[in-house]
């Protein structure tokens, strides 16, 4: 809202209450005359001097304002609940944000029993774009234009926001408006998500590095939503707040297909509401208030629950009171103040606006002590977010950022040991293998990968996954080997010692890539005169496999020969595997690109939710706290 929408709002709320409170009906008599369809204006003006009165504060030509404001609504709404019982024909209130300016408000009428796409058309119409470049949000939800307005509860009097891509001449020229856009950022995120399922730029780690483990159907709910969640803060950072908007909700629906209790523990969904509530205020749409307030409500509890209470776990994790994630509370407690002054509690407003000047000063950076870090090489982000967890003190801060950096370095290298050993094993993370008890099991003298399948294979049990490992070594090798895969610099070395690449393969799988244990088993089998037999042993095996593949897929001869029966030229089977190979590699670039392209705005720092500058929060609080002085001054 505009400073002048936000005063003529300050006058409505309080004069609601008053009416409210005296239980006065501006659309009866004595106020308006049923009769004449007019509005008793002595009676008005009479009642905005006996308000003015009792708000001194606000003149009586404001009361008057804002009583007829009040009297119009009323009839419009009891005209359109009318009109709606007899035609069936609804009224709705659209909110349509402009960045920059005030919001338009108009209403429209459609029925219910319509789907959505024709209220998006009749909004287009009114606003005078594309009815593409229209996205209507209800009640917290984008309306899916297929289904109609009563399946999506939109009622009678509901409150729409339409949210418009205001294009420049040059951007009216580019490839794709903002709604085309978040529909490619969903499709590309799939596709990413759905061919690099295992691959270690989507896995999951927590902000200190550590890997999360979830069941593959929860995960790649879950991939999705944090995905659309980093694309809207991105967008949030350039102040497109409709596409930020259109990303969060998105992200929102993701969020709500996870039954996972880590939802309960971490804040990425408490974040995500928190930045919905923030965004409608960005959009100046004080209209989605209930919304607003269930988002921040769900926060409220999520930061509980991740934080304590007063920060006390998190204090009793990081060891400082002045935590980072104040900057968070602030930003949530500045949104509960505006909620409360909308909602005419202006009491409670007062005093959480107060709580947020105090917690605003003691957030602010010095700024020569920033730009000492900066000199020092230590990026904004951790800079800033240092120096308020520490008091501006700068040889704490640097204390602070340098041990978060090595528990950051420390974490992402236990993950990365753990991912490279479930990738040996070929083991998903779905359930996770304790890392700890492996690092028992090799320091007794077994090595990592078995330690790993036993532990696997009996829910990390310690002391059965050691009864495997003593009774049953043959066993594990054998289940070991059957996800191995031949290492290819392995194999290049016993090439180059003058082995065949088949044995050289098989004989690796089957010490698990000891290169010691497979050059001994090759070497012996020379000796003894077995090497022919194992390599016509291997070479059966792997002719049996071709065959069976060859036979599943084509009943066509997989070598053409010439009539003295040499080889014509290459096989069908090795042009089809080339031809696959050159499909793979092709693929996998498009699919770096598309990674590339996809991430380019995504920000890597895994503590930038932190860093909030809190510029645009000071300003709120100074345009609120001048519409609440004017109560304290009375």
């Amino acid at each position: 809202m505009t400073t002048t929408e936000l005063e003529d709002e300050n006058y409505v709320i309080q004069i609601r209450a008053k009416l409210n409170e005296k239980n006065v009906k501006l659309w009866e008599l004595p106020f308006y005359n049923p009769s004449t369809l007019e509005p008793v204006e002595p009676e008005l003006e009479k009642l905005a001097k006996s308000f003015h009165e009792e708000l001194s504060h606000v003149a009586t030509a404001d009361c008057l304002h804002a009583l007829r404001k009040l009297q119009q609504n009323a009839l419009d709404r009891l005209k359109s609940k009318d009109e709606f019982t007899r035609t069936g024909v609804a009224t709705l209130r659209v909110r349509a944000p402009t960045q920059g300016a005030a919001n338009r408000h108009f209403d429209v009428k459609c029925k219910t029993a319509d789907p959505a796409r024709e209220l998006a058309t009749l909004v287009a119409a009114q606003v005078q774009v594309d009815v593409g470049r229209i996205k209507l949000v209800s009640a917290g939800k984008v309306l899916q234009l297929d289904r109609t307005l009563a399946e999506q509860n939109v009622r009678n009097g509901a409150t729409v926001m339409a949210l418009v891509l205001m294009q420049s001449a040059e951007a009216a020229q580019q490839e794709s408006t903002t709604f085309d856009r978040v529909h490619k950022i969903r499709s590309d995120a799939e596709k990413i998500i759905d061919a690099n399922d295992r691959s270690d730029f989507l896995s999951l780690e927590d902000q200190d590095g550590n890997a999360l483990h979830l069941p593959k159907a929860e995960k790649k709910a879950l991939l999705m939503a944090l995905t659309l969640y980093e694309k809207g803060k991105a967008a949030l950072r350039k102040e497109n707040f409709e596409e930020a908007l259109l990303l969060f909700l998105e992200a929102d629906s993701d969020f709500r297909l996870c039954n996972s209790q880590l939802l309960n523990v971490v804040d990425n969904y408490a974040l995500l509401n928190l930045d919905i509530a923030w965004t409608y205020l960005c959009l100046k749409n004080i209209n989605q208030l209930p919304d607003a307030e269930q988002r921040l409500r769900l926060c409220e509890d999520k930061f509980r629950q991740s934080y304590g209470d007063n920060m006390r776990r998190v204090t009793a994790i990081k060891g400082t009171q002045q935590c980072s994630e104040k900057a968070l509370l602030l930003r949530l407690h500045l949104l509960k103040a505006v909620l409360f002054f909308h909602q005419n509690k202006r009491e409670e407003a007062e005093i959480m606006f107060q709580v947020v000047e105090t917690e605003l000063q003691s957030l602010r950076v010095d700024d020569g002590a920033l730009s000492t870090l900066l000199d020092c090489g230590f990026e904004l982000t951790e800079s800033r977010i240092a120096l308020r967890a520490c008091s501006n003190n700068l040889e704490t801060a640097i204390e602070f950022i340098n041990s978060r950096r090595e528990t950051v370095t420390t974490n992402e290298k236990k993950s990365k040991r753990e991912r490279d050993i479930y990738k040996r094993i070929g083991h998903t993370d779905e359930n996770r293998i304790n890392i700890e008890l492996v690092d028992r099991l090799v320091e007794m003298g077994f090595s990592e990968s078995l330690a790993a399948v036993a532990l696997r294979k009996n829910d990390n049990d310690l002391v059965e996954a050691l009864n495997d490992l003593q009774s049953k070594p043959d066993s594990l090798k054998t289940e070991l080997a059957a996800a191995i895969e031949p290492c290819l610099k392995l194999t290049a070395k016993l090439v180059d010692l003058g082995f065949h690449e088949e044995v050289a393969k098989a004989v690796l799988k089957q010490t698990l890539n000891n290169f010691d244990e497979a050059v001994e088993i090759l070497v012996t089998a020379r000796e003894n005169n077995e090497y022919d037999s194992l390599l016509a042993t291997v070479s059966m095996e792997s002719s049996r496999a071709s065959s069976s593949t060859s036979s599943s897929s084509s009943a066509e001869p997989t070598l053409a020969t010439t009539e003295d029966g040499c080889p014509a030229g290459p096989s069908r089977k090795k042009v089809k595997n080339e031809a696959k190979s050159d499909a793979d590699a092709a693929k996998k670039e498009m699919m770096d690109i598309l990674y590339k392209s996809f991430s380019k705005d995504i920000d890597s720092n895994s503590e930038a939710y932190l860093d909030l500058p809190l510029v645009e929060e000071a300003t709120i609080l100074e345009q609120y706290k001048k519409l609440l002085n004017m109560k304290v001054e009375s």
